[in-house]
């Protein structure tokens, strides 16, 4: 009996523990400089090596930049002509490294429409255990204007979680806030078929907005094997003029990713600066038992749009 008493307390605990609301708050800030000082704009995804202490970042036009001896977040702007460059042509919108399988997995929006800039109208995820590159999710056409895939996790056992940032073909529209991620488990030699799990997504934050007010995820990470934080914004263009954003935690019930209660961080309550189009997100790395979050914003092409990389540090409550 006292076996039995203690099994279910345990099984108690964890469930406990595994439902614990995360909650962050504002750590530091920091603002970079208008372009065209600096290299490092157009940032859509930022990643941690651990095992290297190197910071990766990658634009969504083709430009990949690695920085060490980063200290602080100031850092980045002082030691941003120190980078290793790369142009790759990948128009990245999230890049993410699996430590435990040694995997860089990228995803890749291109155009809706063909441009002066490119004929490429695919998003996709692909990865790299050697070469050449394999793909998770092959090339398929924008499932709407702007809304392909940005958004990538990966697990401590090396699963694989994608978020359309829309929607999939089909899901996109304001008439349906009912949206897939799909989840990869991880096997030695790859990865096994998606299993898609449903997820409600924001469409009221911009309701007037010509281009946004489909919502969008521009960003999920980890927080454990069933658990992700999601990072949902969108530009309110034709009311306020700012990007409303918040950061969700995200539990696996059944075959659902259901939402907290409240959100994990909410960018538009008392912040002290108009936060830009955050794009990405990776864990800081820390000692002190709390978590910590960098966020990056993209500063979006042109010189003449008056927008600035910005630097975003959370902590956990």
């Amino acid at each position: 009996m006292n076996k039995l008493v203690l099994l279910l307390f345990s099984c108690f605990c964890f469930h406990s523990l595994q439902a614990q609301p995360v909650k962050f708050e504002l750590a530091d800030y920091t603002v970079l400089a208008k372009k065209p000082a600096g290299p490092l704009h157009g940032i859509s995804g930022i990643e941690y090596i651990s095992s290297k202490k190197q910071w990766h970042l990658a634009s969504d036009r083709g430009n990949y930049f690695i920085l060490d001896s980063i200290r602080n977040i100031r850092d980045f702007e002082k030691k941003q002509d120190l980078a290793v460059t790369k142009k790759t042509g990948y128009w990245f919108e999230a890049i993410r490294f699996d430590p435990r399988f040694s995997t860089f997995l990228y995803a890749v929006e291109n155009e809706y429409k063909p441009n002066k800039d490119t004929n490429d109208t695919t998003t996709y995820v692909g990865y790299y255990d050697s070469f050449p590159p394999a793909y998770l999710i092959p090339p398929m056409h924008l499932p709407a204007d702007n809304k392909g895939i940005e958004a990538v996790a990966v697990t401590d056992s090396g699963a694989v979680w994608i978020a359309p940032e829309a929607g999939w073909q089909g899901e996109t529209e304001v008439g349906n806030d009912t949206i897939h991620f799909w989840k990869f488990d991880r096997k030695n030699s790859g990865y096994g078929k998606a299993v898609p799990y449903t997820y409600v997504i924001d469409r009221s934050g911009c309701p007037l907005s010509t281009t946004e007010k489909r919502g969008g995820i521009s960003e999920i990470i980890a927080i454990q094997e069933n658990q992700l934080l999601v990072l949902e914004r969108c530009f309110d263009e034709k009311a306020s003029k700012k990007i409303k954003a918040k950061l969700w935690q995200v539990s696996v019930n059944g075959s659902h990713l259901k939402k907290g209660q409240a959100p994990a961080f909410d960018f538009n309550d008392n912040f002290p600066i108009v936060v830009d189009n955050l794009e990405g997100m990776s864990w800081w790395p820390n000692e002190n038992g709390k978590r910590e979050l960098l966020l990056v914003t993209d500063d979006n092409p042109g010189l003449n749009n008056n927008q600035r990389t910005q630097l975003i540090l959370l902590k956990e409550k």
